[in-house]
């Protein structure tokens, strides 16, 4: 479906705030992963206000949705969002990778409220949400199926969502939770890669090659497509697709094409992946006349 362009205009209004909350939780710490974290930001944007299902007032609500952060390094975007939501306070991104602090400098599901998972070594995150998809598989159906309509599927208790980098597709582990996935006919997980190109050695496909990267997935029997990762109606318009698929007993993947850095020039010419010293001092300048007119 195409969405109404006024949503569209909100939703990047409110991905401008949560860029803005990235870069108060830069400022404070003078650290953080600011490439992967400000690439993602319009994906995490188009899921918190808009797509999944959640409860604002009880982030553990069972009914909820899953969204796993697999690159849980750049958990800033989640705790921007989630100052908006009213799950953590606008004044502790301030407090991000200070002592006591419930924002940890890698993603902590028991530090911090709505976090799903706690991540730290890449290429875990996906095997993570595979199990969680699957549970809900194996749990007693909430309706009954009707004999007259045995091949019709009704929607989840709840879909999984999955977001992973790049450069963490070069983990074997990965490709294990993929082959799993279609194995089983998870189709109720969905996959999103941010596809920005650089990891933290250099060019991805220097690095190890991941194309043809659509065909990679598509051969282990996942339905693939990719956007624009900077494109909320993209973003909006697959994520909606992916859901109406479900029944097709295929898990889905979604290639998202992002700037790493996006929103900050001095860090996207840079393909920065951790500012920390001049590099996030530079950035800074740049983000602060730019956000906080």
């Amino acid at each position: 479906m195409v969405h109404d362009p006024k949503l569209i205009k909100e939703l990047e209004e409110k991905a401008f705030t949560v860029r803005k909350n990235c870069i108060t939780i830069f400022e404070s710490s003078r650290a953080g992963h600011v490439g992967g974290t400000m690439s993602i930001v319009e994906l995490i944007t188009a899921f918190y206000f808009h797509h999944l299902r959640y409860d604002p007032k009880n982030p553990d609500w069972e009914g909820r949705d899953r969204l796993i952060l697999s690159k849980a390094h750049c958990c800033e975007a989640l705790y921007a969002a989630f100052a908006e939501i009213g799950w953590i306070k606008k004044e502790q991104l301030k407090t991000y990778y200070h002592l006591h602090s419930p924002l940890q400098g890698h993603a902590d599901r028991w530090a911090t409220p709505g976090i799903e998972f706690s991540g730290g070594s890449l290429g875990e995150g996906l095997s993570h949400a595979l199990g969680v998809a699957m549970a809900m598989s194996i749990e007693k159906p909430v309706y009954e199926i009707p004999a007259a309509h045995p091949t019709y599927k009704y929607p989840p208790k709840y879909r999984v969502y999955c977001i992973l980098g790049d450069g963490e597709c070069h983990e074997g582990q990965v490709w294990e939770a993929v082959m799993a996935a279609s194995t089983y006919k998870v189709d109720n997980l969905t996959a999103i890669v941010d596809y920005n190109k650089y990891c933290i050695d250099g060019p991805v496909n220097v690095v190890i090659g991941l194309e043809p990267f659509v065909e990679r997935w598509r051969s282990f029997g996942w339905w693939v497509t990719e956007i624009n990762g900077h494109d909320l109606g993209q973003i909006c318009d697959a994520l909606d697709l992916v859901d109406n698929l479900y029944g097709d007993g295929k898990p889905k993947c979604i290639i998202a094409h992002t700037v790493k850095g996006m929103g900050v020039p001095y860090w996207e010419a840079r393909h920065l992946h951790r500012g920390v010293g001049p590099s996030v001092e530079e950035g800074l300048k740049e983000a602060k006349a730019k956000y906080f007119k």
